[in-house]
Parts: C-alpha cells; structure tokens; sequence
C-alpha cells in the first residue's frame, strides 16, 4: 500500500509540473501595462536630456574649441556613419563654446543608439545571439498566435540573461566613451584624445548607471512582463523627412516646422504597439503609436553661429 501512495505521489507531482508548464504557456495576463511602459520611458528620456546637457556643459566648460573645418579625420569618420553627414559637418563648422547646444543634442541621439539596443536585446552582450533569437522570434511571430509567441519571448528573455549589471556597464563603457570623445573631437576639441577620453569616461560614468537601470528595467516589462502585444521603441534615421503625424519636433521654436525638412536626429525614443490579431484573413495586426519620438531638426541649427 505505501509503495502504491509513492508511486501515486510521484505521479501526481509529474501531473503538477507539467500542468505548471502548460499554465505558464496559456496564462495571457499581464504583468505590467503599457501606460507604464510610457511612464518609464518618458522617464528614461528625460534623464537622457539632463545626462546630455550636463556632459555637453561641463565639457565645453573644460576645454577649448577650434571652429571652421574637419580637424581630425577619424573622429569625423566615425561621427559621419553614426549620426550622419549632416550632424557631422554641422559639429565640425559651427562655434560651440558659447552655446554647446549641438553637442548636447548629438550626445542625447548618442544616447538614444545605445539605450534602444538595450531595451531590445535579449542578451547582453552579444551581438549573434540577439540576431538568431530576434529572428527566430520574427518567425514564430508569423506563425502563432500572439499568447503562444509573447509567451515564450517573455520566458526566453528570462533565461537568457545572465551577466550582472556592473559587468554589463563596465563592459559598455569603452564604448560610450569612445563614442562621446568622438563627437567633442569631430566638434574641434583641441585637446589630446588620450586625455579627452579619461575626461569623458569620468564625467560620464557619474550619469550611465542610471541610465543603464532604467533601460534594463524597460527591458523586462517589454520582453517578459507584456505578451499580450509586442511593446517596440521607436527612432527616426537621419534625414528622413518630418512627419508631424509620427514624430515630435524636440526643439520647436515658434511655428511648426514647414514641410520638407529633414531629421537631424532623433533625442528622445517612441514607443509602438503591435498585437497580432489573427493568424489569417484580412485583418492579421494592429499597430499603433503610443509615444512620438522626438527629433531634432536641421533647422536648429539656424540660429547658431557658424
């Protein structure tokens, strides 16, 4: 008889664990909603501006600057394929030292890059990880429904990340500094970069840490805490054309901005919504814009002393 209640014991705890399995696969309640993705977000932005001002100050504070032309051609290179020829060129020919407002506009698009990968990975780091589970995510996206899809991002996500936060942010930094001393050099710093760049990195990790929280907090609301609907952040590329029904004009001075103008860059991250409604027929997705990004536009830089 004991063997029999053992063997019923064992059994009912398999029962148990699998249906705790097939729970987590079919419970489609979220744990976190989207006004408070938005919430946080628009949180996360703000820092981003303080952080940006405050490192653009400071550094134009501490150094001088020469105007007039491209003085080191790396820095100017690698500011030209990521923000764009246009950023670049107007870092490099206009005067900074008495309104440093360029540069802090490039350090919040700076920023922004580096913050959107963080909110969207599935691991940090690593770059072919997150491209074969973000592709293979894509594929079941098509395929199953949105509970079955959200479901096992959220608990993909989960397993996936497995570094501690203070490796990650020191594992980051190189990176962030040498994309900040970029950007003072290619706007004519003329300082030496060695000691630029310790600069940077100093005044720089006073402000990443939060940063990197918040992102990481965003991170796991949008990957594990929300499948009823896929949350994506949302930027424009440079010198697309501006769109007041999908953008916000960050630095808008007076009237709206006329039609044609091109996007500088984008200061301050969007969200969208998409839910898959049905895995055939007509009507298979809803997308919708629950947050406008915010860009700057080549217009702000008008009023700038060349």
């Amino acid at each position: 008889m004991s063997e029999q209640k053992a063997q019923l014991r064992t059994l009912l705890d398999d029962r148990t664990f699998e249906l705790k399995g097939a729970q987590s696969f079919l419970t489609t309640a979220d744990a976190s909603s989207g006004a408070d993705v938005i919430s946080m977000l628009q949180k996360l932005n703000a820092e981003v501006l303080q952080s940006a001002a405050y490192m653009a100050e400071s550094m134009v504070d501490t150094f001088s600057f020469e105007s007039g032309g491209v003085r080191n051609q790396n820095a100017y290179a690698a500011v030209t394929g990521a923000f764009g020829q246009s950023l670049a060129l107007y870092l490099a020919t206009k005067k900074h030292k008495d309104d440093p407002l360029l540069i802090q506009i490039t350090f919040q698009s700076c920023f922004v890059q580096f913050l959107e990968f963080v909110v969207c990975s599935w691991t940090l780091p690593g770059d072919d990880v997150n491209r074969m589970l973000a592709s293979t995510y894509e594929r079941m996206r098509c395929g199953e429904a949105q509970a079955i899809s959200g479901r096992w991002r959220a608990l993909t996500s989960a397993y996936a990340h497995n570094h501690e936060e203070s490796q990650l942010i020191a594992s980051v930094m190189p990176y962030l500094t040498g994309q900040f001393s970029n950007i003072m050099l290619a706007a004519g710093c003329s300082v030496e970069p060695e000691i630029l760049r310790a600069s940077v990195e100093k005044k720089l990790s006073d402000r990443i840490v939060l940063l990197f929280k918040l992102a990481l907090q965003l991170n796991k609301i949008m990957m594990e805490e929300i499948t009823s609907a896929d949350l994506r952040t949302v930027t424009v590329p440079f010198e697309t054309t501006y769109s007041l029904e999908q953008m916000e004009d960050a630095y808008v001075d007076g009237d709206p901005a006329a039609g044609g103008v091109r996007v500088l860059c984008t200061t301050d991250l969007g969200l969208r919504r998409i839910t898959r409604l049905a895995t055939s027929g007509d009507k298979q997705w809803d997308d919708k814009l629950l947050l406008k990004p915010k860009v700057a536009l080549k217009t702000v830089v008008d009023s700038m002393d060349g």
